[in-house]
């Protein structure tokens, strides 16, 4: 299966910055046997995709839509809009949006459906927080939030979502976070493959599963070359382009 790697900048770079790491990333050299994607703000998106020009790599995605694609929805940004953007994914569910904003499990999977109803591939982040780490409860929760989002969507196609697992407890927020091994994220990526099998049938087999703990060039090697991780969110690790660079290069040693 082919890796991915998909940078998440969440809420930094705004249109001028993010044109300047664009034209720093695409002098970079980039491995050509894997997928590099960038999930830019909305004020960004023209800037960003004017940047690339014609370029196919890397792909543009955004980091959150509404489930509508117009209404009395202030300050929403629809799904029909991103498409205007030309971006390829969206990320739904982010445990920063499930937590600072109160995003529930019925909200990621309207969300969801959305993206994929307008062409846009949903990526869908699921994991467990802290205490529900301590108490054993991480099977549990995933488990919940996986089966609610992907409850109505399609397993194949160009749209057939992504599943990123963020063990929140493993990532570092300016606090030293404990670490998640790979071979505990094989674990669970090894769970999560289980449930969308049973969901999906075949299709479910091909479904990429990402990895987004505080992946930096130092360590992505390890993860990738870990089975059942077919890629990586990257938080912190990517807002330097060519420090992004290398670790899109450290992963096609996995």
């Amino acid at each position: 299966m082919r890796k991915i790697i998909i940078a998440n900048w969440k809420m930094h770079y705004g249109p001028m910055k993010a044109g300047a790491w664009m034209r720093v990333f695409r002098r970079e050299r980039l491995p050509k046997d894997i997928d590099i994607g960038i999930a830019i703000p909305h004020v960004s998106l023209a800037a960003a995709r004017s940047s690339i020009g014609r370029a196919s790599v890397p792909l543009v995605g955004a980091q959150n839509v509404f489930w509508q694609n117009e209404g009395a929805f202030t300050g929403e940004t629809s799904p029909a809009m991103l498409k205007e953007f030309e971006v390829a994914f969206c990320l739904v569910g982010h445990s920063e949006r499930r937590f600072f904003l109160g995003e529930t499990d019925e909200m990621v999977a309207k969300k969801a459906s959305a993206l994929q109803k307008t062409g846009i591939q949903p990526i869908i982040c699921v994991g467990e927080n802290a205490t529900e780490h301590k108490k054993g409860e991480a099977l549990k929760v995933v488990k919940r939030q996986l089966l609610s989002a992907v409850k109505g969507l399609k397993g194949d196609g160009e749209t057939a979502p992504l599943i990123a697992y963020e063990p929140i407890w493993a990532i570092s927020t300016g606090k030293q976070a404990s670490p998640c091994s790979p071979h505990d994220a094989k674990n669970m990526h090894e769970w999560i493959r289980e449930i969308l099998e049973k969901k999906f049938g075949k299709a479910g087999k091909n479904i990429r599963i990402l990895y987004g703990g505080s992946v930096d060039p130092h360590n992505v090697a390890d993860y990738l070359s870990t089975s059942h991780i077919d890629g990586a969110l990257v938080g912190n690790a990517s807002l330097d382009p060519q420090a992004f660079g290398l670790l899109c290069r450290s992963a096609v040693t996995a």
